[in-house]
């Protein structure tokens, strides 16, 4: 009997420190993690294409065709079917809080020159953004008030001034001055760089505008080619405009405020 409760106290002093041990492991054990592995396996969708349209059989280019890879149609004349994304408007761009139409009128009359150039962009659809379209650049615009004014009839030709015409002209082979609005689809042949003739420049290339169809609106360029090449010798802003050259905006409002001086 002594022999057996002597066994009874040296097991039972042994156990007791391994159950110590177990408790404070249980004491620094963390909480167990709240993300645990799942056997639930995803449907993932499929890695969409790359592949850029197929050509148009007409030879007309696409908006993302000459993003991707149009490089190689630098300098060169195309056409590009597409829909319009965004149109510039002068009232609006230069208009101040509290003025109204007619006081944004009169501003624009008094210095023409705080309107940019016409452009628009297009895109392959109506809801391409602006910085994955492409900008169509030095569109024709009717005179404005200084140039009526200044320029007489007889010489305010499509032979020496190539991008402008008469307000409300009706003549159809006078005609250059495109309609176009945001949502218009639309073809237009043009000169595709990286930089227009009066200094646009865009990395993605843009495309100098030689004429145009508004399919939406039933309109296209009715003019022969050769009264539309690209403008040239028209005075520099508060240069004089050079013997047979075409007075610029800027010329109209310095002879203008010199007229009043």
């Amino acid at each position: 009997m002594p022999h057996t409760s002597g066994l009874r106290t040296v097991l039972f002093a042994s156990l007791v420190p391994l159950a110590l041990v177990a408790c404070e492991k249980d004491k620094l054990k963390g909480p167990d993690a709240e993300v645990k592995k799942s056997d639930v396996k995803l449907s993932l969708p499929a890695v969409p294409g790359f592949e850029l349209p197929a050509a148009n059989s007409d030879g007309s280019h696409s908006v993302k065709e000459l993003r991707v890879k149009g490089r190689k149609l630098l300098d060169s004349d195309i056409t590009v079917k597409g829909i319009v994304t965004w149109a510039y408007d002068c009232p609006t761009a230069v208009r101040q809080p509290g003025q109204t139409d007619k006081d944004v009128q009169k501003m624009i009359d008094d210095d023409p020159t705080k309107c940019e150039r016409a452009k628009f962009y297009v895109g392959d659809t109506a809801d391409t953004p602006a910085e994955k379209s492409l900008w169509v650049v030095d569109v024709p615009r009717p005179y404005n008030k200084l140039e009526l004014e200044r320029i007489k009839k007889p010489d305010r030709t499509l032979s020496m001034y190539p991008d402008r015409c008469e307000p409300g002209e009706k003549a159809a082979d006078k005609q250059i001055c495109p309609p176009y609005a945001v949502g218009d689809q639309v073809e237009i042949v043009g000169s595709f760089k990286m930089a227009s003739p009066h200094s646009e420049r865009n990395s993605d290339g843009l495309l100098v505008y030689k004429r145009m169809k508004n399919i939406t609106k039933n309109w296209e360029t009715n003019v022969d080619p050769a009264l539309l090449a690209p403008p040239g010798g028209a005075g520099g802003a508060g240069g004089a405009t050079p013997p047979g050259g075409k007075a610029s905006p800027q010329d109209l409002v310095d002879k203008s405020k010199g007229g009043k001086g």
